[in-house]
């Protein structure tokens, strides 16, 4: 398709993520059959000299001016690193990006054929298929729903999008106040925003992204110090008035029994949540 507005991809790049991840990242956007014009990858940390020669090999294969590496400075933790790659963008929509997964190569082309067709969306995701470290194994497909009404009413519970999925549009991002700075779950509590505000939002019925989930999955959503990131972002969902009191309850009560049960039984019920 030709394109009509301008895309921007958003990563924040830790100094801890595998080079070979980064790598497999980036040619997944290199092979999109509608490439983006701009990569803005945020490091957090000093990059180590394989990171860097990772990146320069995409920049000069991407060509000049595409990929754009930015120093978070004082920025702290995703939500802060991923603001100021969204306010350093000129683009018009943005599309959110991990560095460790890898998009399907007509992802964008979908995505932004959707958005020509459907104006009036502001914000558009898909689904994922969730693999090993390896990116071998599938683990299961996170399906979201698809109509505004379903993604409303999942949105009270857990998280309508994919967040490596979704393309918004910059200006209503910053309207919005962008990523609210919180520990975990930052995606979730943006999404809300939009919701909260009634823009129009949508979610495509095909896989996007293969996404490197891997084993650790439940570990790092286990626990007293994950669960309490989570109470700051329902305290974050219930201010921007998606959940009302008594759905603002029920979110510390089911996350609390989450978070504190046993990992094998909490590992059993992501896997059901999955094949559904």
């Amino acid at each position: 398709m030709n394109k009509i507005e301008s895309l921007g991809v958003l990563m924040s790049v830790f100094y801890k993520e595998k080079p070979e991840y980064i790598n497999h990242s980036l040619k997944s956007l290199y092979n999109q059959s509608y490439r983006a014009d701009e990569i803005l990858l945020v490091k957090e940390g000093d990059l180590t000299n394989k990171h860097i020669e990772v990146l320069n090999y995409w920049e000069s294969k991407f060509g000049h001016g595409v990929i754009k590496i930015i120093d978070a400075g004082e920025a702290k933790g995703l939500a802060a690193c991923l603001n100021v790659g969204l306010k350093a963008s000129n683009c018009e929509y943005i599309a959110r990006f991990d560095s460790d997964d890898e998009c399907l190569p007509n992802r964008f082309e979908k995505q932004m054929s959707y958005f020509a067709n459907n104006p009036d969306v502001v914000l558009l995701g898909g689904q994922i298929e969730e693999f090993d470290d390896d990116m071998e194994v599938s683990m299961g497909i996170r399906n979201v729903p698809t109509t505004y009404n379903k993604i409303l009413s999942y949105s009270k519970w857990r998280s309508p999008f994919n967040h490596q999925t979704v393309i918004y549009k910059r200006d209503v991002a910053i309207k919005l106040g962008c990523y609210p700075v919180v520990p975990v779950n930052e995606d979730y509590t943006f999404w809300a925003k939009f919701l909260a505000n009634k823009f129009k939002v949508a979610n495509l019925p095909d896989i996007l992204v293969k996404a490197r989930t891997g084993k650790g999955l439940i570990n790092r959503r286990s626990g007293i110090k994950y669960l309490k990131g989570e109470f700051i972002m329902i305290e974050s969902l219930y201010e921007s008035k998606l959940l009302n009191f008594y759905e603002y309850i029920w979110q510390y009560v089911s996350r609390t029994t989450l978070r504190l049960m046993p990992k094998k039984l909490l590992a059993i019920i992501y896997s059901q949540i999955r094949k559904k």
